[in-house]
């Protein structure tokens, strides 16, 4: 495995032009990584600054991609999906397609050729309602949405692949905040950040309750970069919770540490989710074990900070549907850019 890991220069980055995408190509150009991009394109109008680094992109939906895309390449991050719960439940079938099949095809494409190292980027939303206080990679998973569900069976399908010469790394990532230069709206830290800015309202959309682990988009990043370099042959194949213990917040909390940078504001109970009751409070245990280095370098309140500042001297709208994945996607529907099965109309 030690030799596997020395070899690992030239990593390809799928749903590179997205939120998480955006900030961790930087990195990787910054640790003399050379790097290829696959992105489908939806989500380059989310931009709130130029991403700092330049490198080969090829613009394809992760369904078509190729031997030709991957020669040369030695791991692969992947994060391409139809990303969240709600994007989710736009339609079933594409979500199976787009998040499952291609994720599945595309880890078996890398074996064939010899790619050494398969990172995927999962959820920690596959616990949806958790049974017990507190949940860790033995919990049984409660998956609520389509978006969840095809994450978790990604993962047992992806588990089977690994090998000795094929690692396959499983990342039940908490939920990521945090500034990026295509920024999302539709996660709770920069949603609620989002309309306090915008509307001066700081929105909550349940009663406050429901518990989510929370990371910061630059945490985040460091971690996928530390699964490439991790010679544990132990952790090959093994589905791993990321995130820190001081990252799990209730959501009224959340609205606190906004609201203690922005005191002008009204903490807003909009009730929009519903009977939608999802919680769950994360053990990152295993995390800590095989990675007993990594510190929270972007905790909540340092984030938010952070956040805000960058926001407000954008002088974008950031609560507007152009930041919304679902919203995104739908208006190029309406205007008949994308078809029905989400390919580009040329």
């Amino acid at each position: 495995m030690e030799n596997m890991v020395s070899l690992i220069k030239n990593i390809l980055v799928t749903g590179s032009e997205g939120y998480i995408g955006s900030v961790l190509v930087d990195i990787l150009k910054e640790k003399k990584y050379k790097i290829r991009c696959i992105d489908s394109g939806f989500f380059v109008r989310n931009e709130i600054s130029k991403p700092r680094s330049t490198y080969p992109l090829i613009k394809k939906d992760i369904r078509s991609i190729n031997k030709n895309d991957l020669k040369n390449i030695d791991a692969i991050i992947h994060l391409a999906a139809l990303s969240n719960d709600p994007m989710g439940e736009l339609n079933h079938s594409l979500t199976k397609s787009i998040n499952l099949d291609a994720t599945i095809r595309l880890a078996k494409l890398a074996k064939k050729m010899k790619i050494k190292k398969f990172i995927f980027s999962s959820s920690c939303s596959v616990y949806g309602i958790a049974k017990t206080k507190i949940v860790n990679e033995h919990s049984k998973a409660n998956p609520q949405t389509c978006y969840a569900k095809c994450k978790l069976i990604a993962e047992q399908k992806l588990k089977k692949l690994a090998s000795r010469n094929f690692f396959v790394g499983i990342l039940r990532n908490s939920t990521v905040y945090g500034f990026s230069p295509r920024f999302r709206n539709d996660l709770v830290v920069n949603n609620m950040v989002a309309s306090a800015l915008s509307e001066k309202q700081i929105k909550i959309m349940s009663d406050g309750k429901p518990w989510r682990p929370l990371i910061d988009v630059k945490d985040l990043s460091q971690i996928f970069i530390e699964f490439l370099k991790n010679d544990q042959m132990e952790l090959n194949g093994k589905i791993v919770n990321v995130g820190f213990a001081e990252g799990n917040y209730q959501i009224n909390d959340i609205a606190k540490t906004i609201n203690k940078y922005m005191p002008k504001c009204k903490i807003i109970y909009t009730g929009e989710h519903g009977s939608d009751t999802r919680s769950y409070k994360v053990d990152f245990k295993l995390f800590k074990k095989y990675f007993p280095n990594m510190k929270q370098k972007w905790p909540l309140s340092k984030s938010v900070k952070d956040l805000i500042n960058k926001l407000r001297n954008s002088q974008k709208t950031v609560y507007s549907s152009k930041f919304s994945r679902l919203s995104a996607i739908n208006d190029y529907l309406k205007a008949k850019i994308l078809n029905k099965k989400l390919y580009w109309n040329q």
